[in-house]
């Protein structure tokens, strides 16, 4: 052979063009996980998001329900202290309580929503803007909670006015 065939033969890449190309490549797959780690979090931000506000409105939903359904604005069927727990009879005569326990909000001390941080009732009076002393004076409740999942803060409020109350 030749060493015009030996140099035909003989093609393939140097060293040096061996590691420009990983070289390069670590740097594509590097920009590429930055991107990708965006995209990620982005992800789990909205789960976070979509969790709390889910376990938040089924919460809210259940309460307002029950609430509507107090059975009567007495003492005897609606206990308005303190202010973080709600205790009332409803119109079946069915005893219904919600408190916080750590951050788990509890209806007849079985868990209904994880992740809340704040639970607040407030009574008000027939003109909207009074706050009511005692049951007989109560014809809106107020209720307010915060939920919170990973890094989603989610402040839920609802204004009730029972169907019972006058």
């Amino acid at each position: 052979m030749s060493r015009r065939d030996l140099r035909f033969y003989a093609r393939g890449f140097t060293l040096l063009e061996m590691v420009m190309v990983i070289v390069l490549l670590g740097i594509v797959a590097g920009l590429g996980a930055i991107m990708l780690q965006g995209g990620f979090d982005a992800y789990f931000a909205e789960r976070d998001v979509s969790d709390a506000a889910w376990q938040g409105r089924f919460a809210i939903e259940r309460l307002n329900r029950e609430l509507r359904a107090i059975r009567s604005a007495t003492a005897g069927d609606l206990t308005m202290s303190p202010a973080s727990e709600i205790s009332f009879v409803d119109t079946t005569g069915t005893a219904v309580s919600y408190a916080l326990s750590g951050t788990t909000l509890t209806r007849n001390g079985q868990p209904l929503a994880d992740g809340i941080s704040s639970l607040n009732f407030s009574y008000i009076a027939n003109d909207g803007k009074t706050t009511a002393t005692d049951a007989t004076q109560v014809y809106y409740v107020a209720a307010s909670f915060t939920v919170i999942q990973g890094g989603a803060s989610l402040p839920l409020r609802s204004l009730i006015h029972p169907r019972n109350f006058p």
